[in-house]
């Protein structure tokens, strides 16, 4: 019997000393996890980034893009017989509001792809094979033949053209820019989008003098 009563007093003992070490690291645990959490809010918030604003300098003859070497075959092609027409008007519209709707919908990729910084990290080559570049392909071509009427905006579609092949073959990021402004200014011209800068980057709404260092730039 007495056998007995030692054990069933060691039993509980254990019990007890059992019971509060559970307790103690419970409580442990429950003053680190809020200790985190109260950290949580005081990280310190990262500056926000300002989009790219790189000014380009004017090229010298026999210098343009059409010079780079990387270009393709049907690239060279392209750009030996690039030209501009001939309009009366500097913006009309086959049908404003697909015109309207591609160029702010661009205009937030070509953003994203860009601007703050991201175009010093972008990769030509798998960039030629994203879905989100192909179809910036497809709808440069169809701002020029089912949105714009002919005009001078025509031309500038024919621009970011010439620019996306030249960006394409030869992973140039100055026709990377020059795609960007073009879309960029129509953006604001057209949807009245806010925008900290505008380039004079197209024949429809900037100043001839810019205008012809694009056309420079190309043509070399």
């Amino acid at each position: 019997m007495k056998a007995f009563f030692i054990t069933l007093l060691c039993i509980c003992v254990l019990a007890i000393v059992g019971t509060g070490i559970y307790f103690f690291l419970s409580q442990e645990e429950n003053d680190t996890a809020s200790g985190k959490e109260n950290e949580a809010p005081q990280q310190e918030q990262l500056p926000a980034e300002v989009p790219e604003e790189k000014e380009l300098k004017p090229v010298e003859k026999g210098e343009g893009a059409s010079q780079l070497e990387e270009l393709s075959g049907d690239t060279k092609d392209f750009l030996s017989t690039f030209t501009y027409e001939t309009y009366d008007e500097q913006i009309a519209y086959q049908n404003e509001e697909l015109v309207k709707q591609i160029i702010s919908d661009q205009h937030a990729y070509l953003n994203d792809l860009t601007g703050w910084g991201h175009i010093d990290n972008v990769d030509i080559d798998y960039l030629a094979q994203s879905e989100e570049w192909q179809q910036l392909q497809e709808d440069v071509e169809r701002l020029r033949t089912e949105g714009f009427a002919p005009s001078e905006a025509v031309n500038d579609m024919w621009n970011a053209e010439a620019f996306m092949r030249i960006a394409t073959d030869s992973a140039d990021l100055n026709s990377l820019r020059y795609v960007h402004r073009i879309i960029h200014d129509m953006d604001e011209e057209i949807n009245g989008a806010e925008v900290d800068k505008i380039w004079g980057a197209t024949r429809a709404f900037g100043a001839e003098a810019e205008t012809q260092e694009l056309y420079a730039y190309i043509k070399g």
